[in-house]
């Protein structure tokens, strides 16, 4: 593609649309795809895990982190910390259910940085009469809301657009396009003014299992054209150590390492 000052304007509009999404938590496409609790085989409830995980690159040790994970009586997260290798706490995110203890009505996601400091943001979320997700508000630590966002869903549930609004100002558009048989969603990413800035293929769901992936007892895949994972298990049948690897050039390459300690309801 020949670099114009549009094109370069265009792929800017794009990582900022990014950068957003990730610095502030907004909904996207895949956030809201891979939202299934796939934590744990068994139905055995769960207190709370603690994950302490080791990312490696190629000098090495990258990072070492852990996650104290505490859970309601339907095995959903209720809340997660987040600290790093020198065991201090950088991110807590707790949500809040109905009744039922399965649908989300809020969470409250808590961040230190070193350099903005201690930041609350407060999303609460609305569903249509089929349960399926349709508008979400985000309120900073005073109150005051500074993004919203809309969904316009299938007959699935799954999202065939996504409007993230900053104010009443449209900041960015996702439209998707899905083929159910090859487990596959093209992801059309628009600007403000809904000029098409980018375009990205994804899994709908990336625990279903595609041809030549190798899966083990607990319908786990352990290798696939891209990557193998190692996994161990407790006698519930819930994982308790991962080691994932990629491959390139028919050559494993670690990336990380995990272990994880369940503590079960007695």
């Amino acid at each position: 593609m020949k670099l114009t000052l549009r094109n370069l304007l265009n792929c800017i509009q794009f990582l900022i649309i990014i950068l957003f999404n990730i610095s502030s938590r907004s909904q996207s496409t895949l956030t809201s795809l891979n939202k299934k609790n796939n934590d744990f085989h068994s139905d055995k409830m769960v207190l709370e895990t603690i994950k302490n995980t080791t990312f490696y690159n190629s000098s090495g040790t990258l990072e070492n982190t852990k996650e104290i994970t505490s859970y309601n009586m339907r095995n959903n997260v209720i809340a997660e910390l987040r600290y790093d290798g020198n065991n201090n706490l950088k991110q807590r995110l707790t949500r809040t259910y109905d009744s039922s203890g399965t649908v989300c009505t809020a969470r409250k996601f808590e961040n230190w940085h070193p350099y903005l400091g201690h930041t609350i943001e407060i999303a609460s979320y609305k569903y249509d009469s089929k349960g399926f997700l349709i508008h979400t508000n985000n309120k900073n630590q005073k109150g005051q809301m500074f993004r919203h966002t809309d969904f316009i869903n299938n007959d699935k549930g799954d999202p065939i657009e996504i409007i993230n609004f900053n104010g009443n100002e449209i900041i960015g558009k996702e439209k998707n396009e899905y083929n159910y048989d090859k487990n596959e969603v093209i992801i059309n990413y628009f600007n403000q003014n809904d000029e098409l800035v980018n375009t990205q293929k994804s899994n709908i769901d990336y625990s279903k299992i595609n041809p030549g992936d190798i899966v083990n007892e607990y319908g786990d895949i352990t290798k696939s054209s891209t990557y193998e994972m190692e996994i161990k298990y407790d006698k519930f049948g819930n994982w308790i150590k991962k080691k994932y690897s990629t491959i390139k050039n028919g050559k494993l390459i670690k990336k990380s390492e995990t272990t994880r300690t369940i503590k079960y309801l007695k």
